[in-house]
């Protein structure tokens, strides 16, 4: 996956694999404080539940074990810079609300040469 800003217009895209399918449009409108460039680039999952009601699982419901027959994961994330260009994104902050329920880790540079991210993800919630 990999993000990028429409320089005619200033809307942002997310595409797919190497031939930039577009799965995600945002215009430019919504973004008050993008309209030149982003300094940070977030990307993850939610689980939800009302108030009172157990956590749900994430992902396969298991912690990940980099294993990728067990794991939930995303893989290929890319980051674009102004030019279309690919872009190495090594300093990354891995945020779970909760480390009892979830986890999620990140390899950077899973491909080398390829800047790109590789993150699992998951974890039983309360229903461990």
């Amino acid at each position: 996956m990999s993000i990028g800003r429409d320089l005619v217009n200033g809307n942002w895209w997310l595409f797919l694999e190497e031939n930039h399918i577009q799965i995600g449009f945002w215009p430019q409108g919504i973004f008050t404080d993008l309209t030149s460039f982003a300094t940070n680039v977030e990307w993850g999952g939610v689980v939800y539940s009302p108030p009172g009601v157990p956590e749900p699982p994430m992902g396969s419901s298991f912690f990940p074990i980099e294993e990728t027959s067990y794991d939930s994961y995303c893989r290929g994330l890319t980051v674009l810079d102004d030019k279309g260009e690919t872009i190495d994104v090594d300093e990354t902050t891995t945020l779970v609300d909760n480390p009892n329920l979830y986890k999620v880790i990140d390899l950077p540079h899973a491909i080398p040469g390829k800047f790109q991210h590789f993150v699992l993800y998951g974890g039983p919630g309360e229903n461990a």
